[in-house]
């Protein structure tokens, strides 16, 4: 059966869809694509895709013309609303994305979508082909949980750093919007620059900051003796939060601050109404120390099919 895109320019109307789909990245946020216009002139186009009657996945796609060439960029989606959804029906959805950016408009589609390493051929069948780039791997953690059960799923190692970090004495505040990039993104910079990472760009952040609601961007930081000791930046994101940023001073590191605020980050989140927390990227070649810390935490790791272009 043939699958259709709906385009949709109605905020609310999109933002309850990527609610009711439950684990949804924050790359396919309305509020994602309104920074990325912002800060790097790509327009954000989504749309609705149903087979036949039904509605199966909605989508974010953000594109940019170079010269007489239409690029589109597909992160991370689409948003299935059906785990369970049949092979067929999403070969019909996925090749629906692809149509309007066909050759013969002078257009292309660059794809890093939510479809599972596993499921590659899924792809092929929908006429992708493979490009040459790294395969995106991270970890859901589920919410619904309760504290005890949240508690009980972390590594046991993980779990005593935890209990150390508690025993500290560390005072963690949580800050709304853009009030706690002013100082954690001076600081992230900084650490990016000192362990020789890709940053993410701190325009785009408080682009992020300036189009999404009052309370998408929360900032923990912990606190020793009065001075900021570790902070982390969450993102959240129709019924899920996405952990985005991590930092530590020396005290910190030593008292283990950045467990505590992981930790908090999971209790705040489940009380803020978030079902699923994902941990934002893990990266055994490139950072290995980060994903072995973010795998303490006990997620359902995955990793996506990697990067495919759609040209015909």
């Amino acid at each position: 059966m043939t699958a259709t895109l709906d385009w949709i320019d109605n905020r609310d109307a999109y933002q309850a869809m990527l609610f009711e789909a439950g684990r949804s990245a924050l790359l396919q946020d309305w509020a994602w694509g309104e920074a990325k216009a912002e800060s790097e002139g790509w327009r954000p186009r989504r749309a609705v895709i149903a087979v036949g009657t039904v509605a199966v996945a909605v989508a974010q796609v953000l594109e940019k013309r170079i010269g007489p060439v239409c690029i589109a960029r597909l992160n991370r989606g689409p948003v299935w609303f059906d785990d369970d959804l049949s092979v067929e029906d999403r070969i019909a959805a996925l090749a629906a994305l692809r149509r309007p950016w066909r050759w013969f408009r002078a257009g292309a589609l660059l794809a890093a979508p939510e479809v599972a390493a596993g499921d590659a051929a899924l792809l092929r069948a929908a006429g992708y082909r493979p490009r040459r780039g790294p395969a995106w791997s991270s970890a859901w953690l589920d919410l619904a949980r309760d504290e005890a059960a949240l508690r009980k799923g972390l590594a046991g190692k993980w779990r005593n750093m935890l209990v150390n970090a508690e025993k500290a004495g560390l005072e963690v505040a949580v800050t709304e919007g853009p009030a706690g990039l002013d100082w954690l993104l001076p600081h992230y910079r900084e650490m990016a620059a000192d362990k020789g990472f890709e940053a993410l760009p701190p325009g785009l952040l408080a682009a992020l900051a300036r189009h999404g609601d009052a309370d998408q961007l929360l900032t923990l930081i912990a606190r020793a003796e009065g001075e900021p000791a570790s902070a982390v930046l969450l993102a959240r994101h129709g019924a899920a939060a996405t952990y985005l940023i991590g930092w530590n001073g020396d005290s910190g590191r030593r008292l283990r601050g950045n467990h505590l605020l992981l930790w908090r980050s999971l209790l705040e989140l489940k009380e803020r109404g978030c079902r699923w927390f994902d941990l934002g990227g893990m990266d055994d070649r490139l950072t290995p120390g980060v994903a072995a810390f973010k795998r303490g935490l006990g997620g359902d790791e995955f990793t996506l099919a990697g990067e495919w272009v759609a040209v015909l």
